[in-house]
């Protein structure tokens, strides 16, 4: 059945923009928590869409040595050699945070690091052990707490275990690092045999706007149709409502109007005579008044008369034959397309109608419709380029509805993982709450395509075998996740034995009582739902009583009147209702009685 179009645009109008808000607030979740996960890289992990190395540039003025250096009274020769250090960043998020660490493997003296600060720690897992942050490129020596040697370069000695944290610098540009690009850092450091800077920990943090991902785009399209259906539903309504004010100016003129013609003549149809009451002008020049009333008419319409129409208006206006098609008929009407005046209607009124009877005397009167034709032609077009847009928003809007759905169900999958895995109370806080979000909308979005079939008028009750047992396990499976961190208690009460074999649409039983629970969740005040069935046979059938029991108060929102409305209409498919039941202390019942064929235990 055809909901009607006005109430249709009404209800997408005002669901539209709960599911915009609730998509939204999901998505701020999954933005913070997505920009507040710090990821680690160990080494140059070219698997990882981010990752730092080192390498040396190879080039000869990139490595020299400090000859006769004085290392504790002896002289030796160190190797000097600048290192670069490259950030990648492959991934399509900017890295907000970062910094690397880089473990020691053997004896070496770092000179410098650019453009950042560095944290050196010093004989780790000694008394000696030593910490300090330095900018190596911009230092006082006296303020240097560190072990050091100084020649004129200053050399901070580093040892197997020790390590040294590298901090960006922002005033540098070192971060944030966009997308898709790379940083390029270096460091100096002198060493006796070998040095080895492949043991380094990178530590970065993604940051991505709250306008990124398919989420955000799915937001945005749905605002932009729910802003077009709002603009089509004003500018629909406000056209329904001037088309209903002209159709009845239009009848209310007809109707007031009726002995006002262009044209109007009484023809006497024994006599083959024609006078003229009231004569248009430019007709009477062209009915050549010598002849009969039937010659004159064909001479007439012959040269008014567009082809197309010419054969069919001859045979009605034929006077030799009027008389006869018009004993059980007061009045005869054609309409025609005419040159000179465009659409155009005639009629034949009977005088001294007698039923059975041979008409000897009628009236013919002409009237020009030319604009009345065209403006109906008009609001009938408007109407349908309505309907037509109306349904390609219904259409566009179910796809969608059908993606959330599917979206919705991987991301619950997602958001399970983050609660059975997290370790973080915070986030699996955040997660159940997104879960609850999330479910929300997938059930909302499930309501809408069941709305949209019954608009639709392809609505279909499916029967056949099922096991009510296993209805009720489902609802439990169902109704688990929406009480995981709440405090209402959830029972089912079965009064009578349920025979298990029935036969009868399960699925949209199922559907309803999901519903009903689903709403009473929605209320105030809940502590415990009861799901409450009752049963009696009668021959080869079952009567269920299904109920649905809170102890707590229904929302006046228009999203629980539209669920329960919803509820009731599915019901009458199935020969049935929902009845509600509020208890004026409190609490609530909703309930239906269907019955179902028995087929077996």
């Amino acid at each position: 059945m055809k909901m009607d179009l006005k109430q249709a645009y009404k209800g997408f109008v005002i669901v539209c923009p709960i599911v915009i808000v609730l998509l939204f607030i999901y998505q701020m979740v999954f933005v913070s928590r997505f920009n507040a996960r710090e990821y680690v890289v160990s080494g140059a992990d070219k698997n990882s869409p981010t990752y730092f190395e080192y390498a040396g540039r190879g080039d000869s003025t990139s490595e020299w040595l400090k000859r006769d250096f004085d290392l504790n009274g002896k002289k030796v020769d160190l190797k000097g050699q600048t290192i670069d250090g490259v950030l990648y960043n492959h991934s399509e998020d900017l890295v907000s945070q970062w910094n690397l660490r880089i473990n020691i493997r053997g004896d070496c003296y770092i000179n410098n690091a650019w453009c950042g600060i560095v944290e050196i720690h010093q004989a780790i897992g000694t008394e000696d052990e030593k910490v300090q942050t330095l900018d190596l490129r911009n230092y006082k020596l006296e303020d240097v707490k560190l072990d050091y040697y100084y020649d004129g370069d200053l050399l901070i000695p580093l040892s197997k275990g020790d390590y040294v944290i590298y901090y960006p610098s922002q005033k540098d540009s070192e971060i944030p690092v966009k997308p898709q690009s790379e940083l390029t850092t270096g460091v100096i450091f002198y060493y006796l045999d070998k040095l080895d800077l492949d043991n380094i920990d990178l530590s970065f943090y993604y940051y991505r706007e709250i306008t990124n991902g398919t989420v955000f785009y799915i937001i945005v399209t749905l605002l932009m149709i729910w802003i077009v259906n709002l603009i089509i539903y004003l500018v629909s309504s406000k056209i329904y409502e001037d088309a209903q004010k002209e159709l009845e100016l239009k009848k209310s003129g007809i109707s007031s109007m009726s002995d006002i013609y262009d044209s109007i003549y009484i023809v006497d149809i024994v006599k083959n005579e024609i006078v003229s009451v009231v004569s248009e002008a430019e007709s009477d020049l062209k009915r050549p008044e010598e002849l009969g009333a039937n010659e004159q008419f064909k001479n007439l319409f012959r040269i008014d008369c567009a082809e197309g129409f010419r054969e069919e208006l001859l045979t009605f206006a034929d006077l030799s034959t009027l008389s006869d098609r018009m004993k059980e008929r007061k009045n005869l009407t054609y309409e025609y397309l005419s040159k000179n005046r465009g659409w155009t209607r005639i009629h034949f009124f009977a005088m001294d109608y007698v039923e059975g009877q041979p008409v000897d005397k009628v009236v013919f009167a002409l009237q020009v419709i030319d604009d009345e034709k065209r403006e109906k032609d008009s609001i009938v077009k408007k109407v349908a380029d309505i309907e037509m847009e109306r349904e390609e928003r219904i259409d566009l809007f179910r796809n969608l509805a059908v993606e959330l759905i599917q979206n919705c169900k991987e991301t619950l999958i997602q958001e399970q993982h983050i609660i059975d895995e997290s370790k973080d109370e915070k986030i699996r806080e955040y997660a159940i709450k997104s879960k609850h979000s999330v479910s929300k909308t997938s059930k909302l979005m499930k309501d809408l395509l069941e709305f949209l079939k019954i608009d639709d008028g392809i609505y279909v009750i499916k029967e056949k075998e099922y096991d009510f047992d296993d209805v009720l396990k489902d609802i439990e499976a169902d109704v688990g996740p929406e009480l995981e961190g709440s405090q209402v208690a959830f029972t089912v009460n079965v009064q009578q034995h349920v025979r298990s074999k029935l036969y009868g649409d399960d699925e949209h039983i199922r559907y309803i009582i999901d519903s009903l629970i689903l709403n009473a969740l929605d209320g105030k005040d809940i502590s415990e739902i009861k799901l409450v069935v009752f049963s009696k046979e009668y021959g080869d059938k079952l009567h269920l009583v299904i109920s649905v029991r809170d102890d707590g108060s229904y929302g006046d929102t228009d999203n629980v009147k539209f669920r329960l409305g919803l509820v009731d209409r599915i019901l009458g498919f199935m020969d049935s209702k929902l009845h509600i039941i509020k208890d004026p202390e409190g609490g609530n019942e909703a309930y239906f009685e269907i019955d179902q064929i028995i087929r077996g235990q």
